[in-house]
């Protein structure tokens, strides 16, 4: 099988830059991802400061499960998010393997193995394996909460379901956590949703050749 484009992994800014290029070409994609699920478990941060950056992705019918906030400061269910973008490229062309291990084995081909549903060999135009900047890499630390934080903290928004989600480069103690995520941000900020599309886009705009 050969694809025109294949993604080693299935993380936020992989699905987002998979999306644009299923709106703007008629190009082939596949994603790969390692584990057996997308979007569980997920690095990403649910905070986003525009609210209609959704919007660029045409996402058609946003499902409750994003339980995207309607005020801001905005904050939605990244993991939800990440499995909707899985649903809608599905439906409208990509192939996606979960549990699938990619080896190289020339610059235009390579070898899946795993429990996947596709497995051998395949061959492609184009691969990407796409990396967070270094200025974008510091570690970040992401508390999923029932009350609000004391003192407030500038990296939180409340979801439409009533959690909060709070980000901070620091291991701190919230005393209604529910779950604890580690991801990446900048020396000022956690890696919104803002700051992926951008970086998507970048990388689109760099990277991706269309016809």
């Amino acid at each position: 099988m050969k694809y025109d484009h294949v993604f080693t992994r299935s993380d936020l800014i992989s699905l987002i830059c998979a999306r644009m290029i299923q709106i703007k070409t008629s190009d082939s994609i596949l994603l790969l991802h390692e584990d057996a699920e997308i979007g569980m478990p997920t690095q990403s941060c649910g905070l986003f400061s525009n609210p209609n950056i959704i919007d660029k992705l045409s996402l058609e019918e946003i499902p409750n499960s994003l339980s995207i906030s309607t005020t801001p400061p905005f904050a939605l269910r990244s993991e939800w998010l990440e499995k909707h973008l899985a649903i809608v490229l599905a439906k409208n062309g990509t192939s996606i393997a979960t549990r699938a291990i990619l080896e190289i084995i020339s610059p235009s081909s390579g070898i899946i193995s795993g429990s996947s549903s596709i497995n051998g060999e395949i061959h492609f135009n184009q691969l990407h394996n796409i990396t967070i900047p270094t200025n974008f890499s510091k570690k970040w630390y992401g508390f999923i909460h029932t009350k609000p934080t004391n003192p407030p903290n500038n990296n939180t928004g409340i979801r439409m379901d009533q959690s909060y989600e709070t980000w901070s480069n620091l291991l701190i103690e919230i005393p209604t956590t529910i779950e604890i995520r580690e991801g990446f941000g900048s020396e000022k900020s956690p890696n919104t949703l803002d700051i992926i599309m951008e970086l998507a886009q970048s990388y689109f705009d760099e990277h991706i050749i269309t016809k």
